[in-house]
């Protein structure tokens, strides 16, 4: 299973970078009351895969726009997926599950795939919105948790990607394992009652 998130410097979604505590407002420098912002903050793209066995080593990137099928294949597919799924896993026994962005899915993409034999969710049957179909959207929000940690905001993109890193090994191997321990029960309540009755329960 694969997903990509983008991390911002900071994270305005936890609660303690949303605002100030003063006993006079009179005396807060400007800087502290009026925040500025970019229309188009600084972020950074990080792409794994995870199975029970753990997570591969990620991907980073600082592209503005979503990746391309090049950048996804030569990347994430062949320089991390592969070998992680060798080093882990017997490859004619995976089932990779992809996220269901369209360069996941580029002629390319699934030529790989099928050359080396690794066999893959079909689009068709790859459910869309459904977060709680897929665990690594679990581990997204952990990761999340764990990097903005007490308020942390990054100076830089490089400050925030070793960050993250650093996060990313911190993660407990049982965490992964616990999440995917419920799947095969999910997805059965997903094929028996269709992807929106099951995620909603």
């Amino acid at each position: 299973m694969d997903d990509e998130k983008y991390f911002l410097l900071q994270d305005q979604s936890v609660p303690t970078n949303r605002g100030f505590y003063t006993s006079d407002k009179r005396t807060t420098a400007p800087q502290i009351k009026f925040k500025r912002t970019q229309k188009f903050e600084p972020k950074i793209l990080v792409w794994i895969a995870i199975s029970e066995k753990g997570i591969s080593k990620p991907f980073f990137s600082k592209q503005k726009q979503a990746v391309s099928q090049t950048t996804y294949l030569n990347q994430c597919i062949i320089q991390r997926l592969m070998p992680f799924v060798t080093s882990y896993h017997n490859k004619e026994k995976v089932l990779f599950w992809p996220d269901l962005a369209s360069s996941h899915y580029g002629n390319n993409v699934l030529q790989y795939l099928d050359q080396n034999d690794v066999q893959f969710v079909d689009k068709k049957f790859n459910p869309q919105n459904c977060p709680q179909a897929r665990p690594i959207e679990t581990l997204w929000s952990i990761l999340k948790n764990m990097v903005y940690d007490e308020g942390w905001e990054a100076k830089t993109i490089n400050q925030l990607r070793r960050r993250i890193a650093k996060k990313l090994k911190e993660i407990d191997i049982k965490v992964v394992q616990q999440m995917f321990s419920g799947i095969r029960r999910q997805l059965r309540k997903i094929a028996d009652n269709g992807p929106y009755e099951a995620c909603s329960s």
